[in-house]
């Protein structure tokens, strides 16, 4: 009874309860000692069950509210080998994950009523639960927790066949982890991270055996783990920032609500994305995923005119992707003009940016950020 008493209480509570701990491990006195004990789960509206069972872990949990108009609470627990230093912070991790997750991005209100870490060895997503391995690192453990609970929303609450197509799932998770991640640590640390982790692997090259990102996932013979995670993250992004925060996140919830629990394929998600936006993302949507294209834009050419300057810019790589221009003046002043993948509708190969300034220019460089370049010796132009 002590124990049921405790985790009575943390449903109700932000603070961690010590469910159970090493000394009543030790004391054997947490499971009533019958000759056979029977543990009943009930779960609705569910694509799975997993359960984990120990007799040597310890035990934390609390809550968080995460649907604030119906004042809803999902439990938050984690068990764990007492050595592990991380686990010892993961109820707050999650804590943290779920109230991101449910108020900013994808914006849904966690659906199930609760969600467990346990550790394991293979940092793998099930439904209301993840299986972590112990990080030394409590910054990297944070970041493998957060891209596990994201998944709750992607495959599990949306039905996605992750087997079929990977970045239906691993792609969405991967961007919720920078996005989540540029909340916790902040832009330049969660950019550094992303490019490292997400994009250096591949944007370098070769090129020349790359297959688009819509290839069932059985089917990709090349850089599988790309087009599973980094290509669809930076196409989901991409589109982000081509319809700006509200716009995206309005389409995305047009599709969230469609197609939950109903196994929607890669033509929903284009389709439900078009109707909530109300743009015709028929082009953007054919060049991220049925082409294959990677990450390479190229300066050519600078033009002074009477109102400022006009750059010619080429789509090598072919993606339609954001870049910053930015410019440095003759005074020494410096001013960035960021252009959206919307610069790409007319013309995938070149897109011919304004800009306005009556100032000197003295150099231009095309900075892509996250959407890494696989060729920068052609992003500069210096003024002779």
């Amino acid at each position: 009874p002590e124990f049921v008493k405790k985790l009575q209480a943390s449903f109700t509570s932000d603070s961690t309860i010590h469910i159970a701990t090493v000394q009543d491990l030790a004391n054997k006195n947490i499971t009533t000692q019958n000759a056979t004990n029977t543990w009943t789960w009930t779960a609705t509206n569910i694509s799975d069950v997993t359960c984990a069972v120990s007799n040597h872990y310890d035990w934390d949990a609390a809550s968080v509210l995460v649907d604030d108009k119906a004042h809803r609470r999902v439990a938050v627990q984690a068990a764990f080998a007492d050595g592990s230093e991380d686990f010892h912070h993961y109820v707050q991790f999650a804590r943290n994950s779920l109230d991101w997750f449910s108020h900013n991005l994808p914006g849904v209100p966690y659906p199930f009523p609760k969600t467990t870490s346990v550790q394991g060895f293979a940092d793998m997503e099930y439904p209301m639960m993840v299986n972590d391995s112990h990080e030394t690192d409590l910054v990297f453990a944070q970041l493998v927790q957060d891209h596990e609970i994201a998944h709750t929303y992607f495959p599990f609450y949306m039905g996605t066949n992750e087997s079929r197509y990977a970045f239906m799932d691993e792609g969405w998770a991967t961007t919720f982890e920078i996005l989540i991640g540029t909340a916790e640590r902040g832009k330049k640390a969660a950019d550094d991270f992303y490019k490292q982790f997400r994009v250096t692997r591949w944007i370098h090259g070769p090129h020349e055996k790359e297959q688009p990102i819509i290839t069932p996932s059985p089917d990709v013979t090349f850089g599988a783990g790309n087009n599973a995670y980094g290509k669809p993250s930076l196409s989901y992004l991409a589109l982000k920032d081509m319809l700006g925060d509200d716009l995206f996140k309005k389409a995305l919830h047009v599709y969230m609500a469609n197609w939950n629990s109903k196994h929607p394929i890669p033509w929903d998600y284009f389709n439900s994305m078009k109707a909530g936006s109300g743009k015709n993302l028929d082009w953007f949507f054919y060049n991220w995923f049925f082409t294959p294209y990677y990450i390479d834009i190229d300066l050519d050419k600078v033009d002074k005119t009477s109102g400022g300057y006009t750059l010619s810019v080429k789509n090598i790589g072919g993606f339609a992707v954001p870049f910053d221009a930015n410019v440095t003046y003759a005074d020494g002043t410096t001013e960035t003009f960021h252009q959206t993948p919307i610069v790409w509708e007319k013309d995938q190969k070149l897109a011919v940016i304004n800009i306005k300034t009556s100032k000197e220019v003295k150099s231009i460089v095309l900075d892509g950020g996250i959407f890494m370049d696989a060729n920068e010796k052609d992003n500069k132009w210096v003024a002779n």
